[in-house]
């Protein structure tokens, strides 16, 4: 049975059933819970474990780590509800801002890997969604200013590269603050949303040490117009100590989600090498200029600036664009955000063929509003589902005739 809502999708139906078989094969190929358990079953490590669970994908993990080894306590927060193991402390954090759920959860996190007892294990579970889902800021950081730092740098389209950077010169937990709380190393399981990236990209890699790069992250600051107080600069500067860098396991990324769509088709196909990045329209110019005849699939995340109050995320904006430069053709376009949940436009992307703007008229305004999805909504483009448990990036695929 589809997870997704087949009853709203203007395009044709068998077209439309057989992309819905794709992304659900891309979703099987990131499937956290199965990953877990496979990965810990064929580890060597036994013994009880303490677990710490962070992001979207958080729940699944947790689930397949319960059913692979002795997890005696610990933590799993997500930004949604989804059942967890009943030994572990479940907290919905805030996404993708902090606000006063996610402190009390990276409040929650460090108390569960300071007070773990000395003979156990200690192993973190991180995907997508992390950063914002858990966070304690470091002394002298409010967690007010922390909040409008991040607010005002995802308004802006930062990198994930910029956010990391000032995020983790803030946070007592990112960038392998929370293996120093602990004071020992701590085993590290990876769904990745960014493909190819260290692992210590994702969720600012609370497990995993990087050097420090004060003056970095104040360039980074500057140029998105943050003002530094002293006592923000002196806890960016502090030093947090050296640590060993954990044993890191890569359960899946976007590519592997990518070639499992790619396989579940028999037409011409390909996998576009290019890492889907940067400002949308650019990066969708040079997607459409790349692909040839049949199916292309890119995996990736795109940034969008937002311009207005309207209901849109990146995948949705991409789709409406998509959509005016298919206009009079047969082709078909898809992009989907592979947690279910794309920025505020109430979806996780849409299909679009060559009659969305026949149906839906100039885009302009709605573009310009950051109003995409609620212009694909009125055409019946949109793509619905619920919360996947996932988070490997966004997948966009072109159905060229």
């Amino acid at each position: 049975m589809s997870r997704f809502d087949q009853r709203v999708l203007a395009v044709d139906p068998l077209r439309r059933a057989e992309v819905l078989t794709w992304l659900e094969a891309g979703l099987e190929a990131a499937d956290p819970e199965r990953l877990t358990r496979e990965a810990l079953k064929a580890s060597e490590r036994d013994g009880p474990a303490v677990v710490i669970a962070l992001g979207k994908a958080a729940p699944a993990m947790a689930r397949g780590a319960a059913a692979s080894i002795e997890v005696i306590g610990g933590i799993c927060v997500s930004d949604h509800a989804e059942p967890v193991p009943p030994m572990l402390l479940a907290m919905t954090g805030d996404h993708p801002v902090p606000a006063r759920r996610s402190f009390e959860a990276g409040a929650a996190a460090l108390e569960s890997v300071t007070h773990a007892p000395p003979g156990a294990r200690l192993l973190a579970l991180i995907s997508g969604g992390g950063s914002a889902v858990c966070e304690s800021p470091r002394p002298g950081v409010s967690p007010e200013y922390l909040n409008t730092v991040t607010r005002a740098l995802l308004k802006e389209a930062a990198s994930i590269e910029e956010l990391n950077l000032v995020r983790g010169h803030l946070s007592s937990i990112k960038c392998g603050g929370l293996a120093r709380a602990a004071g020992r190393v701590i085993d590290t399981l990876v769904i990745s949303d960014v493909a190819g990236a260290d692992p210590a990209i994702v969720a600012s890699g609370p497990t995993i040490p990087v050097p420090a790069d004060p003056r970095g992250a104040r360039e980074v600051m500057a140029r998105h117009h943050i003002e530094i107080p002293a006592s923000v600069w002196d806890a960016m500067t502090m030093d947090v100590g050296p640590l060993e860098r954990p044993g890191v396991t890569l359960l899946a990324d976007g590519l592997d989600a990518a070639k499992a769509v790619a396989t579940a088709q028999t037409g011409p196909h390909r996998v576009s090498s290019e890492w889907l990045e940067g400002e949308v329209e650019p990066c969708l110019h040079r997607f459409l200029a790349a692909a040839g005849t049949g199916v292309t699939i890119g995996v990736g995340e795109t940034v969008v600036e937002v311009t207005g109050s309207g209901r849109g995320g990146r995948n949705t904006h991409a789709a409406l664009m998509a959509a005016e430069r298919l206009t009079g053709t047969d082709d078909l376009f898809v992009s989907f955000a592979t947690d279910g949940l794309d920025g505020e436009s109430g979806s996780a992307g849409a299909i679009v063929d060559g009659t969305t703007i026949e149906r839906g008229g100039n885009p302009r305004q709605a573009l310009a509003a950051f109003d995409s999805g609620g212009y694909l909504a009125r055409t019946g483009d949109l793509l619905l589902c619920p919360a996947t448990g996932t988070n490997v990036a966004d997948l966009w695929i072109l159905w060229r005739q």
